[in-house]
């Protein structure tokens, strides 16, 4: 970018230059934006229209005379629109004539305006521009730097006073070079000297050490005493003083250590920042604080790729899809965004850049492919074979899983994959490991380079490239023999090869692995469980394997035995999981080196004696191998660490297992007797396996009691004892200290349980007769109890979260109960230090399901429907902790679950130029495939989530309008994520902020959350806290009226029943900024009125109950209201409604709408909401509501006497 390209141009009035707009100049300076030319000219004069022409960036601050001002506009637009300019709009100040300035710049194309308000401060103001410009210079270049940048500057100043050091990591083409220049920019003025060093190991490769140095800080020539002169003079001259240096792109650490040896030289603060794509370079530099750098989330790669492609409007184009997928490839990486985008630049239709998308697939960009390459390079032979292995087999594999296959390979992966680590080649993120689409683009064409034979090629995954090695075409013509024999010659380079059989089915030739002597990695696989593959041997046979496996991975292998040639010895995996295998193998073969055995749903496998001879087996997994009859004593195999047997019906006898098992399956095994010959029962033969973690027995109808000896189980994590119908009862089990999960679930008849582990995490009890809980540990996360028709009662010392409750159909469990819970859950919070609140901010915290009570303590705060709106504290982005968020949901007798039921939350809420924006969430109630009897009345659900607020793309605080956001749920699929029919609907709703004071652990609470605290708090911890709130509450109380449930004061006048609007529910009625209350006095009873002053937002509501109605007597429902004059903001109409509560628990629901401009007149007026007939069987209560919730209009000078309730026959009072 030239130098005049960074001119940023300000217009404004003479007014404010000298205060707003010299802040804008002062903090563009700060980040190094010098070129900066203020206008504060009524019109554009030559001078300033020379520099808007060469100008970036041009940032109109508009207050005042709107004619001027929109003249100037036009002007700078048309200076600009050839230059591929940008204009930065600010409504700042006078805001009379707000809404004609947003109008005439939503019609020059301009959809983000900078505006003042009275929520935003000028300083914060100021940082929305200089962010915004700052993006907007550096075009495509800087996108999402900004935020890197704001975190690196925190990074140096954490640092104490010396000198300072920080590292830049990160892949090729992530930006690390972009980011280092960002901060020097953006740092160096405030530094006495500086030096930014490109390319750093060439640089001192070419001038050598003492001419870089002499070149970066000596511009003095020296003596003629060469090199001493030269290290003295940098020495006098470095002294004392503040130094920035950045050696980017460093590769070869020796090379930057003489360089960095004279530290000592540099004064204090001094900085050193390195940037290198190796972590290695920063440990021997000893540079501790590392900045990994993330590549763009996908708004700011969207808009990366939109800018370097030239696409204006993907929608209208529809380019949209093929961009996502472009996007979803590039996976953030900015360089690999530009160059697709320069690519695919001009390419109008979608089938037109798909196409050439997938060609740039298989030819990654030169410029990257070269990078990787020479990071490929300094790999050792080992590693570059472990680095290939991933890109073209692992990607996404389970660590574990790789790293045992690898050590079978003899590559030494602890260390292989450290160094590919290091080297930014892989990473380790969920113990999986991954590779970056581009990087395993650049292995997978390493491989293709490797030879033009497909034959000759070590690893191969291609479907049609391996269906051609081995498909055997025998039977299609007479030179079949030679074709085969030459397809089957260079085979012998093959290492790998990964076959995906979906969509395939050919006929393999026996011959088809002869000679591939080196092949150590095979696996046949289907990905798509819907599609059969076929895959046969015609002859029946296969000849041979290549004696180098070590993983043996067939789906569906079709043979009732492996080859008898074939020798087993470096085999570490078999899985062949629906196999028509019968037997492994005959003979004396030692599978030395297996590790693990898997043989899945097999269900001809008879025999299974070879494992025997397997020492180093630590895996043996043979579920539903329905025809196997023994399974042979393993004792000697001192590794074996899992055993699954479950659905193996035929096996009779209870194996001989090894002391050191940790996992032990049995679910639905067909053992008729588990007790041992010499009369001990299940328990004792656990207690014999000291080293048993994790045991499965589900369906063993003769468990009917479990030993309360279990002192030499203390190794058990899992204990399965799943629909054992006769189980009765369970012993105490505090002495199984490492017991987390234990599944209960289809005991019938189990009522007793003495005691939980301490360290439980997991606790299922689906369909128990379990009735009294005991204590539950502080430790539990998860309860499954739905079903549990006599559970009673539960007991909670104390929670954390996460935590995980369901109590679906448990009509007996007390409504306290229930509160208790939900009072200490949140009360959690409450307590929970703000430096480890972040421990919430994963998964979704808190969850719990019950039956609805009426005399619930909860209750009172649920609004009818499935929407409610709150208002957030004023400074909520620093106190918010997250909502407590509460639905109740009522399921008719339609209702059936198939997939798992999930509540979809949308949290909705108007930034301060009236735009509506909106996140949205999935919150899950249960889990797919578990059995969910049938509800049989409502149930609330209660969630609690710190993702669930408002916020950004980047993760910063929003500009929420009015502090006012909306929640709306609905009953989703958990699965398909769609919203269910009327079988399952919301019935009422409620939300409540948690906001906690920074720095303190005190927290303020929903106002409910607090009475039920006041009223079954029992814990001392919580007394004093409960002591501290009473003042609170008391004021609380006076401000606020129960929402849903106001003060139910009601005015009789003979036939005529009038709730008053004290008693309405009325949106932000107690702030006197936006409502006034004044008596009527020509009222004979007193009314009390409300008048709206200014609002955007209205809602007011009440309810009523009918008992006090005339029975047969046809009423109408009715707003009081008067609109004077000057009444604004009331173009768009209002909605009525008014629902009616049936006896039987139904309900029916009138709606309309209206305008009320039409009702300004200067008398009261009656605006009806509906009609009905009082039926005291029929309609016990009525709900009824009037609001407005656009955002386009200020609304004022509505007045509010209340809602009658009267005749049809009746006149006004």
């Amino acid at each position: 970018m030239t130098e005049s390209e960074q001119i940023v141009y300000i217009s404004c009035l003479e007014e404010v230059r000298y205060s707003f707009v010299s802040h804008i100049f002062e903090a563009l300076c700060l980040k190094r934006i010098n070129d900066v030319f203020v206008d504060s000219d009524d019109l554009l004069s030559k001078e300033a229209q020379a520099k808007v022409e060469r100008a970036r960036v041009s940032v109109m601050i508009l207050p005042g005379n709107h004619t001027v001002r929109l003249d100037k506009l036009v002007k700078v637009l048309e200076c600009q629109r050839t230059n591929d300019q940008v204009v930065v709009p600010v409504l700042y100040g006078n805001r009379t004539v707000e809404a004609e300035w947003l109008s005439a710049l939503d019609s020059k194309g301009f959809s983000s305006v900078h505006q003042s308000r009275k929520e935003c401060s000028d300083a914060k103001l100021v940082e929305e521009i200089v962010k915004d410009v700052y993006e907007k210079l550096f075009y495509t270049g800087r996108i999402g730097i900004y935020s890197k940048l704001l975190e690196i500057e925190n990074m140096v100043n954490k640092q104490p006073i010396g000198i300072r050091c920080v590292g830049i990591w990160g892949m090729p083409g992530i930006g690390k070079t972009t980011l280092a220049k960002a901060v020097f920019d953006q740092m160096s003025s405030a530094f006495d000297a500086s030096s930014f060093i490109e390319d750093y190991d060439k640089a001192i490769h070419e001038k050598g050490l003492y001419c870089l140095l002499e070149e970066q800080f000596l511009k003095e020539k020296p003596g003629a005493d060469g090199t001493t002169t030269k290290l003295s003079l940098l020495r006098n001259k470095l002294h004392n003083k503040r130094v920035l240096v950045v050696l980017d792109d460093v590769r070869n650490p020796l090379a930057a250590e003489p360089f960095l040896g004279g530290f000592d030289w540099f004064g204090p603060k001094s900085l050193i920042i390195i940037t290198s794509r190796d972590k290695q370079v920063f440990r021997l530099c000893r540079v501790a604080q590392i900045y990994d750098v993330q590549g763009l989330n996908e708004k700011e790669a969207l808009r990366l790729f939109s800018l370097c492609a030239s696409i204006d409007d993907m929608a209208e184009q529809n380019l949209h899809e093929v961009s996502m997928k472009v996007i979803k490839h590039a996976d953030g990486h900015p360089l690999a965004l530009s160059l697709y985008g320069r690519e695919l630049k001009g390419k109008k239709r979608p089938q037109e850049m798909e196409t050439a998308f997938l060609e740039l697939k298989e030819r990654p960009p030169a410029i990257f492919v070269d990078a990787i390459k020479s990071c490929y390079d300094t790999l050792n032979d080992r590693d570059k074979n472990i680095f290939l292995d991933i890109a073209c087999f692992f990607q996404g594999e389970n660590v574990d899983y790789v790293m045992q296959l690898l050590e079978g390979c003899g590559f030494f992966p602890h260390v292989g994959i450290d160094v590919l680590v290091e080297k930014c080649l892989v990473t380790i993120s969920e113990n999986r490991v991954r590779m970056h689409n581009l990087i395993q683009d650049v292995g997978r064409q390493i491989i293709n380079r490797e030879t033009g034979e497909t034959k000759r090629r070590s690893r191969l995954w291609e479907p049609c490239c391996i269906k051609y090695l081995l498909e055997d075409n025998a039977e299609k013509e007479n030179g079949e023999h030679k074709t085969n024999l030459e397809r089957a010659q260079g085979t012998e380079e093959i290492e790998g090869l990964f076959l995906d059989t979906s969509n395939l089915s050919f006929d393999v030739k026996p011959a088809a692995f002869e000679n591939m002597l080196n092949l150590r990695l095979l696996k046949i696989y289907c990905s798509d469980p819907e599609v059969h593959h076929v895959i046969n041997f015609p002859k029946g046979s296969l000849h041979s394997l290549p004696n180098e496996l070590r993983l043996l991975h067939w789906d569906n292998y079709p043979l009732k035995s492996l080859p008898q040639n074939f020798d087993p010895w470096h085999l570490v995996e078999i899985n062949m999981p629906y196999s028509q295998l019968q037997k492994l193998w005959g003979g004396t073969k030692t599978p030395e080196m297996l590790r693990t055995l898997r043989l899945c749903h097999s269900q001809q496998l008879v025999d299974i004696d070879d494992v025997l001879k397997a020492q180093n087996l630590e895996i043996i997994d043979l579920q539903g191998c329905t025809s196997l009859e023994s399974f042979p004593a393993t004792s000697q195999l001192l590794h074996l660490r899992v055993v699954n047997l479950s659905g193996c019906t035929k096996i009779q006898s209870f194996p001989e297992l090894p002391p050191n098992i940790e996992t032990l399956r049995l679910q639905g095994i067909g053992i008729l007797s588990i007790v041992k010959p010499n009369g001990e029962d299940i328990t004792s033969l656990l207690e014999e396996l000291h080293g048993i973690s994790d045991v499965l027995l589900q369906r063993l109808t003769s468990l009917m009691n479990f030993s309360s000896s279990c002192q030499n189980l203390g190794k058990l994590i899992c204990l399965d004892l799943k629909d054992c119908s006769r189980l009765k009862s369970l012993p105490n089990m505090i002495n199984l200290e490492s017991l987390e999960v234990l599944d209960l679930s289809g005991c019938l008849v189990l009522k007793t349980i003495q005691g939980f582990p301490q360290n439980l995490k997991e606790l299922y009890i689906t369909g128990t007769a379990v009735g009294d809980l005991p204590q539950l540990p502080e430790s539990l996360e998860l309860l499954n109890a739905h079903g549990c028709a006599d559970l009673q009662s539960f007991s909670v010392e104390s929670v954390k979260l996460p935590m995980h409750y369901t109590f679906i159909n448990c009509f007996k469990l007390s409504s306290q109960e229930v509160d208790k819970l939900l009072v200490k859950a949140l009360a959690y919070v409450k307590h929970m230090p703000r430096e480890h609140q972040k421990e919430l901010n994963k998964p979704l915290a808190f969850s719990f399901c019950a039956p609805s009570h009426a005399d619930q303590n909860f209750t009172p705060c649920l609004q009818p429907g499935s929407s409610v709106m709150t208002q957030l504290n004023p400074s909520w982005g620093n106190t918010l902790v997250g909502f407590a968020m509460l639905v109740e949901v009522s399921f008719s007798e339609a209702y059936s679950d198939v997939t798992g039921l999930g509540i979809c939350c949308v949290c909705r809420w108007k930034n301060k130029e009236g735009r509506s924006q909106s996140i949205e969430r999935n919150l899950h109630c249960w889990a797919t495939g578990e059995a969910v009897p049938k509800f049989q009345k409502d149930h609330m659900f209660v969630f609690f989530d710190v993702k669930m607020r408002p916020s950004t793309d980047d993760g910063n605080e929003p500009d929420v309008f009015a502090d006012l956001v909306v929640f709306e749920f609905f009953p989703v699929d958990r699965q398909t994520k769609r919203r269910l029919d009327d079988s399952c609907t919301v019935k009422r709703c409620g939300v409540s902020a948690i906001d906690a004071s920074t720095g303190e652990t005190n927290v303020k609470i929903g106002y409910f959350v607090v009475l039920s605290l006041l009223s079954y708090a029992s814990d001392s911890s919580d007394e004093g806290f409960i002591k501290s709130m009473v003042k609170e509450v008391k004021d609380l109380m006076a401000r606020i009226r129960i929402k849903g449930k106001p003060s139910r004061e009601v005015i009789s006048q003979g036939v005529v029943f009038v709730v008053p609007a004290r008693s309405l529910d009325i949106t932000h009625s107690e702030n006197p900024k936006l409502w006034t209350w004044s008596n009527d006095a020509q009222s004979e009873a007193g009314i009390e009125i409300a008048k709206l002053n200014k609002i955007y937002w209205l809602q007011i509501k009440g309810y009523f109950v009918t008992r006090k109605l005339t029975p047969g007597t046809k009423y109408k429902v009715v707003f009081m209201i008067y609109l004077d004059d000057t009444a604004p903001g009331w173009e768009e109409p209002v909605t009525l409604n008014l629902k009616l509560k049936h006896r039987d628990g139904s309900q029916s629901i009138q709606e309309s709408t209206l305008c009320l401009n039409d009702y300004i007149y200067h008398n009261w007026v009656d605006i009806q909401a509906g009609e009905f007939e009082a039926l005291p069987e029929n309609v016990v209560e009525i709900f009824f509501s009037l609001h407005q919730y656009e955002y386009s209009n200020r609304k004022s000078g509505l007045l509010v006497k209340g809602v009658a309730i009267r005749p049809t026959d009746q006149v006004i009072i």
